[in-house]
């Protein structure tokens, strides 16, 4: 393992590199979690790849040099992947995305397609429209409702309780919500890392068109007992693209575990 350092217009960005293959495979994380989560691949994929995890903002040691910047614009995300390849000397990637990262990587379909040799999603986020996203980080009063919500929580808590008395909310995703909501501190970086990605919402009709013209092979993974992104939402997704193939585990939402990576090896070997 090796820490790697990029810098953009005043962003510091952190990642972690294994394996030694010829082909660059990008990877992108979840919330709450680091570049190191992507430890798990280095056995199953470290010969065919060579693993660059990166830190997302204000996780890991990915963060802006200055307050004023608190906000990377789709444009300085692209900076850091020229960085990332000028520094391996690679042309092309492949992109790996899990959960919040999934977001990341399908901006950079629709950005940089040319780019982009394959897809492998794992549960992600972002082929569904978020309407809580948008409004909590588009709108006005949906931003100011956000950083109220960091100090005064109570009254999120009051919302979820009641929505799963309506059954309108399932206990998993409650709990799941609670979790990233527990401490003042989680809820800061809900905040930032929501903030600071409130530019990708990605089109997805775009992100399907560069799919289809680039012929990008796509995979994805999801759980089946996975109540956060649910292999329901790949289905639409999938429709109508030649080289997408989707795929449900006998697990939750927690894909990243080397015993999926053995699964992404596989199904990677037999379509290449």
């Amino acid at each position: 393992m090796q820490d790697l350092w990029w810098h953009t217009d005043g962003w510091q960005w952190h990642g972690l590199q294994w394996g030694s293959g010829s082909s660059l495979l990008i990877c992108f994380h979840g919330f709450g979690e680091d570049a190191f989560r992507f430890e798990v691949l280095e056995k199953a994929l470290g010969n065919d790849f060579t693993i660059v995890a990166v830190d997302l903002p204000f996780h890991g040691s990915t963060r802006p040099v200055k307050e004023t910047d608190m906000t990377p614009q789709p444009m300085l995300w692209r900076a850091c992947i020229q960085r990332v390849l000028e520094q391996f000397h690679q042309p092309h990637f492949s992109l790996l995305g899990y959960s919040l990262g999934g977001r990341i990587c399908l901006q950079l379909i629709q950005q940089i397609p040319n780019r982009i040799k394959q897809l492998i999603l794992l549960a992600p986020d972002g082929l569904h429209h978020n309407c809580w996203f948008y409004f909590l980080t588009r709108t006005y009063v949906g931003q100011k409702l956000f950083r109220w919500h960091v100090d005064h929580p109570r009254m999120f808590f009051t919302i979820t309780k009641w929505l799963q008395s309506l059954h309108l909310l399932a206990p998993s995703f409650k709990k799941f919500l609670e979790l990233q909501m527990d401490t003042r501190a989680k809820r800061m970086q809900v905040w930032l890392s929501w903030n600071s990605l409130r530019y990708f919402i990605p089109d997805m009709k775009q992100v399907k068109k560069h799919l289809e013209q680039y012929q990008i092979p796509c995979y994805l993974f999801f759980g089946k007992y996975d109540r956060v992104i649910k292999p329901a939402y790949g289905k639409p997704f999938c429709k109508d693209l030649s080289r997408a193939r989707m795929f449900v585990l006998d697990c939750g939402h927690q894909l990243l575990t080397a015993e999926t990576a053995l699964v992404i090896k596989q199904q990677l070997d037999l379509h290449s």
